[in-house]
């Protein structure tokens, strides 16, 4: 009898073991949901690592220095060899061969292009140039961008928490109005106006939780996460006056902005341009050095109908003087080109100098908005306190309570507003300065 009950129990516990085993290997396959702490600095360093735009910098960059080593190779000399094989059977005897063979070496050096070979290594350097500045432009934007999701990632938290708090101080009022309307102390009016406001707040609070939900979203794009992930990131609610001067900002902006630098490379891309469009104008010098060997068999040992090895060295001037004025057309274009190129640096400027006015006068507003909310919310902290008591020793209605918690919670709002968009205004004078990579 004890036999026959140990074969079931051994099978049921073989069966638990077994599903317990599944379970833990489709727990280990799925992936979990991270949630993970960064800072500022970590959520940059990440974004900037992981970004297209960066690998694709990275890879004109590369393409833009093997450019370079290709133009500067113009100038070096050039190899050739050639073998060639020639058969002629009714080949007159004194003249030719039957069979010909021969082979040849040559060393071609160009002396003179007017200058177009130097002016084209010194383009492709412009180039190169131009392309780490628009490597630093890029990073500067992803820095930028990274700073905005992560400042309005915490902003859009503290509006949660706000939403939150405030629904929380309603249910309580709606609490006292119904024990207040029980005992007969206040009309209906009162609670049904206390569960309608109680309706709003959970209605801000859906809509604080989606605005917080989207902010996430963005910053997990930044970093090439999941939009879903669950992602803290560190608070900064330090606030720390700014003592940069517009004067100095300008100053600044003239001096890191990489597209004023990517500007001033174009005005020097076109007057070299103006350079390498003159070059048809003057005449073309080339040396080289040849030397054949030619004979009647496959090594061309032995040449029957004249020397066997031919050596000769010789210089080429070549000189294209009327092509119907087609040089000077193309010399007119690249003056034009260049004239296009110096005032976009102009309206380029102008524009620079407004995003850093603005960006400057936007610190300046929320630097007073700082100090003028922080004590706006301490008078309307106190004023709710006031009208919960006088409502709780019923001398005031639940109007009063109701408004005095709407301009305590829109007291709070406008604090965290003004101190996050004071930082993502530093980041914008620091982007809008070139400084902000720095």
């Amino acid at each position: 009898m004890k036999r026959s009950v140990s074969i079931p129990l051994f099978i049921c516990l073989f069966f638990c073991f077994s599903t317990m085993t599944q379970a833990a290997a489709q727990d280990e396959q799925q992936p979990p949901n991270e949630s993970t702490m960064f800072n500022l600095a970590e959520c940059v360093d990440i974004a900037i690592e992981n970004n297209p735009q960066i690998l694709y910098s990275e890879a004109d960059i590369s393409q833009k220095e093997s450019s370079l080593l290709s133009s500067k190779k113009d100038l070096y000399p050039s190899l050739f060899f050639q073998y060639g094989y020639r058969y002629a059977p009714d080949a007159y005897s004194l003249n030719d061969v039957e069979n010909y063979y021969n082979y040849a070496f040559s060393v071609e050096q160009p002396v003179y292009r007017g200058r177009a070979l130097v002016t084209g290594v010194e383009l492709g350097e412009l180039e190169l140039e131009s392309s780490k500045s628009a490597m630093v432009q890029t990073k500067s934007e992803i820095i930028l961008s990274v700073h905005d999701a992560y400042y309005n990632l915490l902003k859009a938290r503290k509006f949660e928490e706000v939403a939150n708090q405030s629904l929380e101080e309603r249910k309580s009022h709606l609490k006292d109005a119904k024990a207040y309307y029980k005992a007969g102390l206040i009309p209906k009016n009162d609670m049904l106006q206390s569960e309608v406001q109680l309706a709003g707040a959970e209605i801000e609070l859906i809509r604080a939780m989606n605005l917080s939900a989207m902010a996430l979203a963005r910053l997990n794009t930044l970093l090439r996460r999941p939009v879903e992930n669950e992602t803290q990131v560190e608070d900064i609610l330090k606030y720390e006056p700014s003592e940069i001067s517009f004067d100095q900002a300008v100053q600044q902006a003239k001096e890191h902005r990489p597209e004023l630098k990517q500007s001033e490379i174009a005005i020097e891309q076109a007057d070299k341009s103006i350079t390498l469009s003159r070059a048809p104008y003057l005449p073309a010098v080339t040396v080289s050095a040849n030397y054949l060997k030619q004979g009647d068999n496959v090594l061309a040992g032995k040449y029957p109908l004249g020397p066997s090895e031919v050596k000769t060295a010789e210089a080429t001037l070549e000189w294209r003087f009327w092509a119907w004025g087609q040089s000077k057309d193309e010399v007119a274009v690249a003056k034009y080109n260049m004239k296009k190129a110096q005032e976009n640096e102009v309206d380029l400027l102008d524009n620079i100098i407004l995003q850093v006015r603005e960006a400057f006068l936007d610190i300046k507003e929320f630097e007073y908005n700082i100090i003028v909310t922080e004590k706006a919310i301490e008078q309307a902290e106190e004023d709710y306190r006031i009208n919960q008591s006088r409502y709780q020793a019923q001398l005031s209605t639940s109007t009063d309570v109701l408004d005095a918690q709407t301009r305590l919670t829109r007291a709070r709002i406008n604090y965290f507003n003004a101190l996050y968009n004071y930082k993502i205004s530093l980041m914008r004078l620091a982007w809008a300065t070139g400084t902000l990579i720095q």
